[in-house]
């Protein structure tokens, strides 16, 4: 399919299911309207025809019964508009041939008049047959009469091609307009019928994005609709099951590293005195940091489920907690701003953050701001940023950039990775970029909660979600 039609073919299922009907309505309107007008024309020809052959056997009949004197006044009487009677020397359309309707037709005149003529000769005119003119040459002729009488005159009558009446085709408009309307409310209910289970497994499948659990309800709607329900829980539970299997198995292994690395520390602490003493503790320190790392993920994942929350207040509290210790925290933010999120894992995103910019940027500045349909969180330092080539780098497991980050802070080099594998849970994510003055700018996103979700963001009828006050901006 191009773009051009792409663009062009309607988005929603209601919309599709409409056009889609609507066209075949007017299609089968068209057709069965056509085949009236063929069936109505033909049946009116067939009545011209009959008509035709009654008039001209009265005009036989009359005339071979009247003296000549009165043939002319006999003529003008049972001529009409549309039904012509005349006298000539030779017969219409001598040199066409005549059609197995117009020699029955002949045939069934010759029973009305008799012997009252000695020749009878009928043709007639079909679309795309040969054309015949009137005497005068003013009108095209239709059906065709010609009867030799004894004295050898011929009698021509003929049937003239009527004006084609005015059709109104108002009757037809308004079929067509009314059936157009009646698919269009039996499509609504359809596709409301289709459309709200798939817009409901749509949503449910956002909320088992973020972490959420989800259960479709498998007793209502049609078949197709519950078996999707169905296979949605079951892919859910089993979701469920892998991530809660995961984070157990990674919290039991990182327990477990515990006691040999202790073990390792003693063992390495009755060592001399020397260089590589101390980078046996320093790799030691590493293994515990990493252990410990994985072991905090594990109990702040495990059992936390996803709930409303003000973003704002969120942030807030992380910047103050940090404030309260002597942090240099400046923060920036406004009227509340409700998302869905699990607030243990979130807050230790944020706090990652804000604890990477002091720690290699001196201070960190942080606004929470919305952005259309999401929330966004940034975090700003003064630090000396980050090479290009390694702003994606960063967010992969065990990465620590020595050569722009002070490695004497420590750390694992999974904080970032953690923290964009949590915010990318909840339908958002994490980038970084380097600021144009100098410095680090870390851009959290999270999807808005819509009005009308609940408290654990399910779609509810729409209400009005109150503003609450906040300050603009607060140097923590």
């Amino acid at each position: 399919m191009t773009p051009l039609l792409r663009h062009l073919v309607p988005r929603t299922l209601f919309t599709q299911m409409v056009l889609l009907l609507a066209a075949a309505v007017v299609v089968a309107k068209l057709g069965s309207w056509y085949a009236y007008m063929d069936e109505r024309a033909f049946a009116m020809q067939q009545l011209r025809v009959e008509d035709t052959i009654t008039r001209t056997a009265a005009a036989i009949r009359l005339i071979a019964a009247a003296p000549n004197p009165l043939h002319k006044d006999a003529l003008e009487a049972v001529s009409s508009g549309e039904f012509r009677l005349w006298w000539d020397r030779e017969q219409i359309g001598a040199s066409v041939t005549p059609t197995g309707e117009a020699l029955a037709a002949r045939d069934r005149l010759k029973a009305q008049v008799g012997d009252a003529v000695r020749e009878i000769r009928v043709l007639i005119r079909r679309p795309g047959g040969t054309a015949l003119a009137a005497p005068d040459g003013s009108e095209q002729l239709k059906l065709m009469v010609s009867a030799l009488f004894p004295d050898g005159r011929w009698l021509n009558a003929a049937t003239v091609q009527p004006a084609r009446p005015a059709v109104s085709n108002g009757s037809l408009y308004f079929s067509i307009l009314t059936s157009v309307a009646m698919v269009a409310l039996v499509a609504f209910f359809i596709s409301c019928r289709i459309s709200r289970p798939l817009k409901q497994i749509g949503e449910a499948a956002e909320r088992l994005g973020r972490g959420e659990a989800v259960e479709l309800d498998e007793r209502t709607g049609p078949d197709e609709v519950r078996r999707a329900a169905t296979a949605f829980n079951a892919m859910g539970a089993r979701l469920r099951r892998f991530v809660d299997d995961r984070t157990r198995m990674l919290a039991a292994v990182s327990h477990d590293l515990r006691t040999p690395i202790t073990n390792l520390r003693l063992r390495v602490e009755l060592l001399e005195e020397d260089e590589t003493k101390q980078r046996m503790l320093d790799n030691v320190e590493e293994l515990r940091l990493t252990a410990e790392a994985m072991l905090s993920f594990a109990r702040e994942e495990g059992g936390e489920q996803a709930r409303a929350v003000d973003l704002v207040s969120l942030v807030e509290s992380v910047c103050e907690d940090m404030a309260d210790v002597g942090a240099p925290v400046t923060f920036d933010g406004g009227a509340k701003l409700p998302v869905v999120c699990r607030p243990i894992a979130m807050r230790r995103v944020v706090r990652n953050l804000v604890e990477n910019a002091i720690a290699y940027g001196t201070e960190a500045r942080v606004t929470v701001c919305p952005d259309g349909g999401d929330i966004r969180v940034t975090v700003e330092d003064r630090g000396p940023g980050i090479p290009a080539l390694d702003i994606e780098r960063v967010f992969e497991p065990f990465v620590r950039l020595e050569a722009s980050r002070n490695r004497s802070t420590g750390g694992a080099g999974l904080g970032l990775s953690i923290a964009r594998s949590i915010v990318r849970g909840h339908g958002g994510d994490i980038r970084l970029e380097n600021r144009p003055d100098g410095g680090l700018r870390a851009v959290l996103t999270l999807p808005a909660m819509h009005i009308g979700d609940d408290r654990e963001g399910r779609r509810t009828p729409a209400r009005q979600i109150a503003v609450w006050g906040h300050s603009a901006e607060k140097r923590i």
